[in-house]
């Protein structure tokens, strides 16, 4: 049952928190510019085929997926997740080859670090991990 959308036309700003640089990004520039321009708003079926959300879930259970999701990211190496994010923030817009070396930076401070060699002992020893954090 949700609506989502960038209204701010319709009030004289603009979108902000990144909201005209992300949205091109997400769902091409011509869309981005249609849905800015006019103010729209996207129920959520039509906002989940132009790529404007992730997931669409049944209603009232929004808090609960939401929570579930943070919960299987945060059980993930918080090494691991920091190098990811690095990678794919500061990959967002090169080219592959510059993609791929900042890709390999981010890699090399997961290899050797003790996240690294939890994952790998206790994915031998079929257990969760303890993440050191470093």
């Amino acid at each position: 049952t949700a609506v989502v959308g960038l209204p701010e036309v319709s009030v004289g700003v603009i979108p902000g928190g990144g909201g005209t640089q992300l949205l091109p990004r997400r769902v091409g520039a011509a869309r981005a510019a249609e849905l800015i321009f006019s103010a729209r708003r996207v129920e959520a079926v039509e906002a989940g085929e132009l790529g404007l959300v992730d997931q669409l879930v049944d209603e009232g259970r929004d808090r609960e997926e939401a929570l579930a999701l943070a919960a299987r990211i945060a059980g993930n190496s918080p090494v691991g997740l920091r190098a990811a994010k690095r990678a794919l923030r500061l990959g967002q817009g090169l080219d592959l080859r510059a993609g791929l070396e900042v890709e390999d930076a981010a890699w090399r401070t997961t290899a050797f670090s003790g996240d690294r060699a939890e994952g790998v002992a206790a994915f031998n020893e079929r257990r969760k991990p303890q993440w050191p954090g470093e």
